[in-house]
């Protein structure tokens, strides 16, 4: 079966950001593409006609924190950045601290250290060196980077790679970098839960071994998990195997065993520092299949679009999209899939096709 995913919302919005700055047409933009491309792609366009107007991105943390720095260096422009209830309790004084350090005139209106925020756009000092080391977000670097800001920090995150290799192919082809953004890993995650749990071979395109996205890194992890990857130079197919290989899960003396035969002890390790959105798959797979998963690098988890510790330990939504898809493919009941349009619109059909197709 062949599953066709959206497109990198992260590669996206990076390239929505470069676009406006260089005062570049901005790429389309159509109702089956990621919400949060949508509203970013809106924000763009009433910000650019209009001196002074509101924006609200609802529970979309890149927007916030894309267009935070974007606003900043926009002289003459008054930007007020709101979201949902939720947004106006995530953090992003690190970046406007930083933000601030090069001239930014930047108001909380609400809690401080949260928005939302009063932008009054000015010419900024982009010379001036700033450090944010140990960022709670590495978007905080990104929207630095994307508005041309001389940032140093100690992170080395792939996303702050993608954002780095984004402005270099866009500087070498503005005009027709969106023809080739890539297709999102971070989305195929829920096609690797769903082989590893119930088995089958599904084909996902444009998917490819050297993408500029981290969370590449799916293809390795449910390889201990029973799920082997093909690539092809169409994309990649996806294949049960129907042997979990913890033996190479950074963790010695467990043996690989068939579906049936996994007990209790069998332990995967994974550090998700770098591909913190990949966790709700993960470890709901884990679960099912009787498997116990050590995770570190879980520190930013809290502070995503809900408590995705608490969510997966609760098996809770809790408006959260990535979680809305994890639980659907475990099995479990969701209380809410409108969620889901933030990076995925069409999971619910295709989720449903498969379904069908098994039956």
């Amino acid at each position: 079966m062949n599953i066709e995913l959206p497109i990198s919302k992260s590669i996206a919005n990076r390239l929505l950001i470069l676009q406006a700055i260089h005062g570049d047409e901005l790429m389309p933009v159509s109702a089956d593409l990621p919400e949060d491309v949508q509203i970013l792609h809106r924000a763009l366009c009433l910000i650019a006609s209009s001196p002074h107007c509101l924006i609200d991105v609802g529970n979309c943390g890149t927007a916030m924190r894309f267009l935070t720095a974007y606003c900043a260096q926009l002289d003459g422009k008054t930007v007020i950045l709101e979201g949902v209830e939720r947004m106006h309790h995530r953090p992003i004084g690190q970046l406007v601290d930083a933000l601030r350090e090069i001239g930014a005139d930047i108001e909380y209106l609400g809690e401080e250290g949260c928005p939302p925020l009063r932008i009054k756009g000015c010419v900024l000092d982009k010379h001036r060196i700033v450090t944010i080391n140990n960022p709670l977000s590495t978007q905080y670097i990104s929207a630095l980077l994307l508005i041309g800001a001389n940032v140093i920090t100690n992170s080395t995150s792939p996303y702050i790679y993608i954002t780095q290799e984004v402005i270099k192919q866009y500087q070498l082809s503005p005009f027709s970098y969106h023809l080739s953004v890539e297709k999102d890993w971070s989305s195929a995650a829920f096609w690797y839960e769903y082989v590893a749990l119930y088995g089958g071979e599904i084909t996902l395109p444009n998917l490819f071994r050297d993408s500029l996205q981290g969370d590449k890194v799916v293809a390795d992890i449910f390889a201990h998990l029973g799920v082997h990857t093909t690539y092809t130079a169409e994309g990649i197919t996806i294949a049960s195997t129907g042997v979990a290989d913890l033996q190479h899960s950074n963790l010695q003396g467990i043996d690989a065993r068939s579906t049936a035969q996994r007990s209790a002890e069998e332990i995967l390790c994974q550090d998700f520092s770098a591909c913190p959105d990949l966790y709700p798959a993960v470890a709901l797979t884990c679960e099912r299949l009787g498997i116990e998963l050590h995770a570190t690098g879980v520190e930013s988890l809290p502070l995503k679009e809900s408590d995705r510790l608490r969510a997966v330990r609760e098996h809770r939504t809790d408006h959260d999209h990535r979680m809305a898809m994890a639980l659907l493919i475990a099995g479990y009941e969701v209380d809410d899939t409108a969620c889901i349009s933030k990076s995925y619109p069409q999971f619910i059909e295709q989720w449903k096709s498969v379904n069908i197709s098994n039956e």
